[in-house]
């Protein structure tokens, strides 16, 4: 470039000290984190398509502060230490803004610390283990789905209720969810009159649950909890004799749709839920429309409360980045520890809240059944009592201790 004098000198710092031309400002990437592989396969897609829908609704009104919003995924398998690999490569090297998803809770734990460590928000929006907003508990972690410990206070009243004999046998997955739902759900079993009397461990690769039934059928019990997830909910429960259910009160803490829907000749006992696509509330008939209209195709062409969870929590990270103005993590982490969004926001009956002390979504609980149709296997659940999130909430929650906000690294991506 030729400078003329006598301005040459000028002339060249003005040009060199100019702002580039502005440009479109960089997009806000999301890591999608579930495992896509094994028995959570399922859950993982369904968890995807609700962060894909949220982050449409916001990317067709121009995305968030005038940036698009984009979702990639990552497997982080379900193996506790590549997981932490995987959060810190997504962190380090991709530079993610946010993550979202776990469905394993053990994910969960292992991811949320690294991003913890950096501190990147991590939204939890499928993991049921109640350690996830105990000891696994991070300031920059919120947790959006109910834990077992929610699910089982609401069950156990009800299973407990007028019983005269009150003896509880617990089936447990031998993994961490499985023995930290079972440690949450003991007071509740002594708080309504319970008795327990044994416990019965699952391996978390149940390839024949033969065994497992043989030792649940020894011992006397009048009520059974269940705390087995994923695929394996599904072998166990092809093995029962129906009349077995009949006979003894069986509770299992949350099932999922992604537990039913693809096994609709297979019972279940009453059991805990979030959301069902059929529920009378108001944005629900709406939502299903909406994902029939693009998933409807699909193997999971009805959505549950997989797809609620996601699609509600990646909404809640987003509206909050919006109110923040910013993306600067401690202003996002302010907005979402005053979360609360009204009945009809949620498609459910009550208010939920995020607590600021767990960071844990408090949420209403349904009971439900299942009623297995293989002709219409959608027709198969069946809402029959809920609880608010105050009865279901888990006492322990408020001496959690988080992180201080001078402890979390800022993180503005």
């Amino acid at each position: 470039m030729r400078i003329k004098k006598p301005f040459g000198i000028l002339a060249l710092a003005l040009f060199l000290s100019a702002p580039a031309a502005a440009g479109p400002l960089p997009p806000i990437l999301i890591a999608h984190v579930a495992p896509t592989t094994g028995r959570f396969a399922l859950h993982a897609e369904a968890d995807r398509r609700g962060a894909e829908m949220a982050i449409e609704d916001f990317n067709r009104q121009g995305g968030v502060l005038g940036r698009e919003i984009v979702l990639i995924s990552s497997n982080p398998t379900m193996d506790a230490k590549k997981s932490a690999e995987v959060a810190e490569t997504l962190i380090t090297r991709n530079k993610v803004g946010f993550m979202v998803g776990a469905i394993a809770s053990n994910v969960a734990a292992s991811m949320s610390a690294v991003a913890q460590k950096y501190g990147v928000i991590f939204i939890n929006t499928n993991s049921s283990a109640p350690s996830e907003s105990l000891e696994n508990a991070h300031r920059s972690k919120f947790v959006f789905d109910a834990s077992g410990a929610n699910f089982n206070r609401a069950l156990l009243k009800y299973a407990l209720k007028d019983r005269k004999s009150k003896r509880v046998l617990q089936l447990i997955e031998d993994n961490a969810a499985g023995h930290s739902n079972a440690e949450a759900m003991r007071p509740y079993i002594a708080e309504y009159g319970g008795q327990l009397v044994g416990e019965v461990l699952a391996p978390e690769n149940l390839s024949d649950p033969t065994e497992v039934l043989n030792q649940v059928a020894a011992i006397p019990a009048d009520v059974v909890t269940v705390v087995i997830s994923g695929d394996n909910q599904i072998k166990l429960f092809s093995r029962i004799d129906p009349r077995v259910l009949e006979r003894q009160f069986w509770i299992v803490g949350e099932v999922d749709w992604e537990e039913l829907y693809p096994a609709p000749g297979t019972p279940r006992p009453l059991f805990g839920t979030t959301w069902a696509w059929n529920l009378d509330t108001p944005g629900s008939q709406a939502f299903v429309e909406r994902y029939r209209q693009r998933y409807g195709h699909t193997r999971l062409d009805w959505p549950g409360d997989v797809t609620h969870a996601a699609y509600l929590a990646t909404r809640a990270l987003l509206e909050a980045i919006a109110r923040a103005g910013t993306t600067d993590n401690h202003a996002i982490i302010a907005q979402l520890e005053q979360y609360r969004a009204e009945p009809r926001s949620r498609m459910q009956h009550d208010a939920a809240y995020m607590d600021p002390v767990s960071h844990h979504l408090q949420q209403t609980i349904y009971i439900a059944r299942w009623k297995p149709d293989p002709a219409r296997p959608e027709r198969g659940i069946e809402i029959v009592g809920r609880v608010s999130p105050e009865q279901a909430q888990h006492a322990p929650e408020k001496n959690t201790r988080l992180e201080s906000l001078t402890e979390t690294p800022r993180y503005s991506p």
